[in-house]
């Protein structure tokens, strides 16, 4: 029974996939791409992982709400910090230095090649990293921090991971790399600063970013923001499901902030 349903799901997924990458990318070039069938990067992956993060942020945030103790992550998020740092600067580095030696241009339109993306192993890297920061996620839900657990919050993580299964998918050379370099480098610098805090009180350069180590969502609204800042990558045509994920994260974003603006500046946790 089990296994019948695994199946149906798979032949549903997979349908499902082929219209949307058609949608997507009408000319076909993403039936070219060598790297399509690497795992997880499969639309019944993406999907199944998305509802277990709806499913876990609902249903695990109403078992703690109902007396389950607060568990504390500070040991992992030990671990887990410089995992992130080692990651995003890799991915910032890499990507930057394959644009260099291939002649890549911060401007627009630079050349893409569907069945042999010179920025395909680095994408689908990013595309797995997106995977790695849901877990921000579960140390919010179990550790309680239910201040920092806000819609955008999700709804970031979640657009972010199925923007970027589209981009490996659809969008897997040219000018796709520049938002990889930008969020490698954000958050190479966020997640130091999350390991650096955990020891520490007096950062130097604490001011240089929009964090608190209370409410490190506000990272994720600035990430969030800087994608929108960034150079879009280069569809062939525009992909409309991008277009209205960054804006959308965009909208979100200023939302929060401007709601966390008019807030009282005695209100513990804010900064005016």
């Amino acid at each position: 029974m089990a296994t019948d349903l695994l199946q149906t799901y798979y032949e549903w997924a997979n349908a499902t996939e082929i219209k949307v990458l058609d949608w997507v990318d009408p000319d076909g070039g993403w039936k070219v791409h060598p790297m399509a069938d690497y795992p997880l990067a499969d639309f019944a992956s993406v999907l199944a992982i998305c509802v277990g993060y709806i499913l876990f942020v609902v249903f695990g945030s109403a078992l703690m709400k109902l007396g389950i103790p607060a568990i504390k992550t500070s040991p992992i998020q030990f671990i887990y910090n410089p995992i992130q740092v080692i990651a995003c600067s890799y991915m910032f580095m890499e990507t930057a230095i394959q644009a260099y030696r291939n002649g890549y241009s911060p401007a627009p339109c630079n050349a893409f090649k569907a069945d042999d993306p010179v920025m395909g192993n680095v994408l689908y890297f990013f595309y797995l990293s997106k995977m790695l920061d849901l877990c921000d996620t579960v140390f919010i839900v179990v550790g309680k921090k239910w201040r920092q657990l806000s819609f955008l919050h999700v709804y970031h993580h979640l657009s972010v991971l199925i923007i970027y299964y589209i981009v490996f998918r659809v969008a897997q050379d040219g000018d796709s790399y520049a938002s990889v370099v930008l969020n490698g480098f954000v958050h190479t610098i966020m997640y130091t600063y999350y390991f650096v805090s955990a020891h520490t009180r007096d950062i130097w350069w604490k001011a240089l970013l929009d964090a608190d180590p209370a409410h490190p969502v506000r990272d994720h609204e600035c990430a969030g923001l800087l994608h929108v800042l960034s150079p879009l990558p280069r569809y062939a045509p525009d992909d409309p499901a991008h277009l209205f994920g960054v804006r959308s994260v965009a909208v979100l974003a200023v939302r929060q902030l401007l709601r966390a603006l008019v807030r009282p500046c005695a209100e513990e946790g804010f900064h005016c």
